[in-house]
């Protein structure tokens, strides 16, 4: 969109420089002719038909001059005219080479980048609030097409198939125990246990009745009725005291449990077996039609909420965005740590590309190629023929300047 607009500028430059160049043309052929009218004319006249009839002069050759670098002046095929659509190759390869020479080199780029302290700008930029929205709406612009492609059977099953690539190839095991093992070091996993034994000891209270049934359903044919119910009431006290006792901060059960949950992150951390059997575990998780049928549902319930919000009005999304960029680019301010760090990185990266300039000089030189001689013609025009128009304004000023004081010349030579 920005494109087409500078092009239409470019093109609306180029036809109001072209006309004024004509008029200029047109108006030294308008007062030559009439002086070729005038009876008897005088010094006056003959000086007046001079500047004219230079300026006219003047203007037709530089107009052929201009016009010969894009096309065909009045379309005839003259020699040496249509210069640029006839060395459209030449000019992108030369065009390669300017770059190469003058723009894509360490000792350019490197103190160029150092000049302009582009972590320090781009740290005021996002900063300011109104570019942090600004940029937080370009974001959210995009997300909604990345969801719905993300909605496709097919990328849905190569996602499928590169995680469960991903899960055989990585080692689980230590990643869980050093999960376990910071959730233990942080004290949440007694939290955790904690809502486990409340949330059992709730289920064995409301349900005892219907497992007390159960169990006495199942029972041997041998055994009572009655006694099988007291055994699995027997049972159900005895998980109970287990449970409160798992609730006692200082109780050996509770104590050997949270042990237990310290070897088994160390296991998971130091074993080569335990790696290898959780990540085989992970991918044949993947491939349950259970597990994909949830995640398409969790997937899909958690896209049409998020383009419910990003279609309001007042969207939270954004406004998450631009709160986040907004802080980003503040604590970037207030690092200058950091900002050195982002600048090394920025020059190590390009660096790391100029090594790849061939390519980006192929590239052009490709891509100009690939053009249509009219097209690129017409470009290279739209760009700089306004600026040439002013050549014909000037040779016909100068023509008729110089026409004027050759004249006077020779009055003087008589």
């Amino acid at each position: 969109m920005r494109s087409n607009a500078v092009e239409q500028q470019q093109l609306s430059r180029l036809r109001r420089s072209r006309a004024v160049a004509t008029g200029m043309l047109a108006f030294a052929a308008v007062v030559f002719l009439a002086s070729l009218a005038a009876p008897n004319p005088g010094h006056g006249i003959l000086l007046l038909r001079a500047i004219a009839e230079a300026a006219l002069v003047g203007g037709l050759a530089d107009w052929f001059a201009v016009t010969a670098l894009f096309r065909h002046p009045l379309g005839l095929p003259i020699p040496h005219t249509a210069i640029v659509p006839a060395n459209k190759d030449r000019i992108g390869e030369g065009l390669a080479r300017f770059l190469d020479r003058h723009f894509l080199t360490r000792d350019l780029l490197i103190p160029e980048l150092r000049s302009v302290h582009i972590a320090d700008r781009l740290a005021a930029w996002l900063s300011r609030r109104d570019n942090a929205n600004r940029l937080a709406a370009e974001i959210v612009k995009a997300l909604p097409y990345f969801l719905r492609a993300a909605e496709d059977s097919q990328v849905k099953a190569f996602l499928g198939r590169a995680l469960g690539a991903q899960l055989r190839g990585v080692a689980l095991g230590p990643v869980l125990g050093q999960l376990m093992r910071a959730v233990s070091a942080a004290g949440y996993h007694e939290a955790v246990l904690d809502r486990a034994l409340d949330y059992a000891r709730d289920f064995l209270v409301r349900n005892q009745d219907k497992l007390l049934d159960a169990v006495a359903e199942r029972r041997r044919g041998w055994m009572p009725r009655a006694i099988n119910r007291e055994i699995a009431r027997a049972m159900l006290s005895g998980a109970a005291e287990l449970i409160e006792d798992l609730r006692k901060p200082e109780g050996t059960a509770r104590q050997t449990l949270l042990a237990r949950i310290g070897e088994a992150a160390a296991e998971m951390t130091d074993s080569p077996e335990q790696a290898l059997t959780l990540g085989r575990s992970g991918a044949a998780i993947l491939r349950q039609p259970e597990f994909q049928a949830w995640a398409a549902a969790s997937w899909q319930k958690l896209r049409d909420l998020l383009l419910l919000d990003l279609e309001a009005p007042s969207s939270r999304l954004r406004r998450a965005i631009a709160i986040a960029i907004a802080s980003l680019g503040e604590t970037l301010s207030s690092d200058a740590e950091m900002r050195d760090r982002l600048d090394a990185m920025i020059e190590a990266v390009v660096v790391e590309a100029l090594p790849w300039r061939e390519e980006i000089i192929r590239f052009v030189a490709e891509v100009v190629r690939r053009w249509e001689p009219r097209t690129f013609s017409d470009r290279i025009e739209a760009a700089v023929g306004a600026d040439l128009q002013y050549i014909r304004m000037n040779g016909t000023v100068v023509g008729g300047l110089v026409g004027g004081g050759l004249y006077l010349l020779s009055l003087l030579a008589r």
